[in-house]
């Protein structure tokens, strides 16, 4: 899985002034944070300098006008947070405490997270605040920010379905879907890059290859589709893909609904549990996993051990996976493959291409132990070998 590491709010908040100063929000930085800030501004005079001093020096005239500059790479949820700031003088008390958000304003010097009279809070620095007032079309929502939300919003949706995508086919279906040329606004992949720090649902590697971030080997996928020719991309309309952009989308089918209702009544568990153990169990079916490794999931939480109870459930997950759209089947259901071979899609589209897991409709299969690159069953969302198969290493 390519993944962003974003840091956290945990533990204390450092006191701050309220109004700040831009000198004083930035002393306090480490000479690598404030390195850091001047390259994600662009201020490349600044970036390799080594005595801090020096470097504050030179921030302080250029950075609010290189950071009103970056704008125009946001999407509406970050041109929300800067008229919020501005609105309030530079100061939002009970501020989200994940790292997408404030981490991404404080690395660019824009806003700082840290308590105010004892309140969580993220302070804006009066020069940026006076600098950020006067952007063309604060007072709402420019054409170019909508453009580039539409844009992050596209290719969420389409990694959501396809998993992977190489840089040059994401590009083609952008242009595609929107009618625009890539002449028509800032460079979409320095778009799509910026908002890697922020809350984009999706990473890249050195090649180009951008992955949706449940995808576990991007690489191996890529290939398992490639060896697919006859089998071509599942198409979706701009307003499915749009949906499926948002975040913390879940295509939440009957099967899936049937499964986590089961899940919760027989196990006395909350729907929304169930509902993310069934959510994990899907993702293994769109990773292109045998049912058998689902079924490791769910046994792991329940300890599933009955004869009719295995059956039940293994009935559930077989209509989960038949039902799931998945990666490796260009985002195509297994089920809706299975009505047209015979009528234009080749039967062995639906084998696995040199692989032993299968993405066709299937039956319950036993006896499969969870691979160690696999998603740890109990729902951390990491990799088995990074969490708790970590315990017997």
């Amino acid at each position: 899985m390519m993944m962003a590491d974003h840091m956290k709010l945990n533990g204390e908040w450092p006191a701050l002034a309220w109004p700040l100063a831009l000198k004083d929000a930035l002393m306090p930085q480490t000479r690598e944070s404030l390195q850091k800030m001047a390259r994600l501004l662009k201020l490349y005079d600044w970036e390799n300098e080594k005595d801090k001093d020096a470097l504050v020096g030179g921030l302080l005239p250029a950075l609010a006008d290189h950071a009103a500059e970056s704008t125009r790479l946001w999407d509406e949820e970050r041109w929300s947070l800067i008229r919020k700031l501005v609105k309030n003088n530079g100061l939002m008390t009970e501020p989200p405490e994940s790292g997408p958000v404030a981490y991404y304003l404080a690395e660019r010097g824009i806003a700082f997270p840290g308590e105010v009279k004892g309140k969580k809070s993220l302070v804006m620095p009066t020069e940026l605040v006076e600098r950020f007032a006067r952007l063309e079309g604060l007072s709402g929502t420019p054409a170019q920010v909508k453009r580039n939300t539409e844009h992050i919003k596209l290719t969420q949706g389409l990694l959501y379905y396809y998993g992977v995508l190489e840089e040059s086919e994401l590009e083609a279906r952008l242009i595609a879907l929107t009618g625009e040329t890539p002449e028509d606004g800032p460079d979409l992949f320095e778009v799509l890059v910026d908002a890697l720090d922020f809350r984009a649902m999706f990473d890249f590697d050195e090649d180009g290859l951008y992955a949706n971030l449940d995808v576990e080997e991007p690489r191996e996928l890529l290939r398992i589709q490639q060896a697919r020719r006859e089998l071509p991309y599942r198409e979706f309309a701009k307003a499915e893909l749009l949906k499926a952009g948002e975040p913390e989308y879940v295509e939440r089918t009957k099967a899936h609904q049937e499964l986590a209702g089961y899940l919760a009544n027989e196990y006395a568990v909350d729907m929304l549990e169930a509902d993310t153990i069934v959510e994990i169990c899907a993702d293994t079916f769109k990773n292109g996993k045998s049912m058998s490794a689902a079924f490791e999931i769910l046994q792991f939480e329940f300890s599933i051990e009955d004869g009719q109870t295995v059956q039940e459930v293994g009935g559930l997950l077989a209509r989960l996976n038949n039902g799931t759209r998945q990666w490796v089947l260009k985002g195509h259901r297994p089920d809706e493959l299975q009505m047209t071979v015979g009528g234009g899609v080749p039967s062995n589209v639906l084998a696995m291409p040199q692989r032993s897991h299968h993405a066709d409709v299937i039956s319950i299969q036993t006896g499969r132990k969870i691979g160690r690159n696999d998603p740890c069953p109990c729902g951390s969302g990491k990799k088995f070998k990074k969490c708790c198969g970590a315990v017997g290493d």
